[in-house]
C-alpha cells in the first residue's frame, strides 16, 4: 500500500513538473542560458605626460554557440555571418571543432 502511495506521489509531482509548471522552467532555463555578463576592466585609462590617452578602456562583445542548443547550426551561422564579419574559414573552423562549444572571435 505504502509503494502505491509513493508512487502516485512521485507521478503527481512528474505531472505537475512536465504538464503544469513546463512554461515556467523553460523561461528559468532560457535564463540560465543567455546571460550577458559584464567584465570590468582591469585598469583605468592610462595618459602619458602630455594627457594623451595610451591605453583605453574598449567594449569587446565575445559570442558563443553550443550546437546541441541549437536546431540549424548551419543556418544559424549564416545568419551570424554579416552580423560578426564570419568567414567562410571561420564557419569550417566551427564546423570541425563541433561538438564543443563554438566561441566566434571577438568583435566591436
Amino acid at each position: 500500500m505504502g509503494i502505491l502511495l509513493l508512487t502516485g506521489v512521485l507521478i503527481a509531482n512528474l505531472y505537475n513538473v512536465q504538464i503544469v509548471r513546463f512554461d515556467d522552467y523553460q523561461t528559468r532555463s532560457n535564463e540560465n542560458r543567455i546571460k550577458l555578463v559584464p567584465i570590468p576592466p582591469s585598469r583605468g585609462i592610462i595618459y602619458d605626460r602630455n594627457g594623451t590617452p595610451l591605453a583605453l578602456n574598449r567594449t569587446i562583445y565575445q559570442l558563443e554557440m553550443m550546437p546541441e542548443k541549437v536546431d540549424n547550426v548551419q543556418q544559424t551561422l549564416d545568419a551570424l555571418r554579416d552580423v560578426v564579419d564570419l568567414t567562410d574559414d571561420d564557419i569550417a573552423g566551427f564546423k570541425r571543432s563541433a561538438p564543443a562549444p563554438i566561441v566566434l572571435p571577438r568583435f566591436r
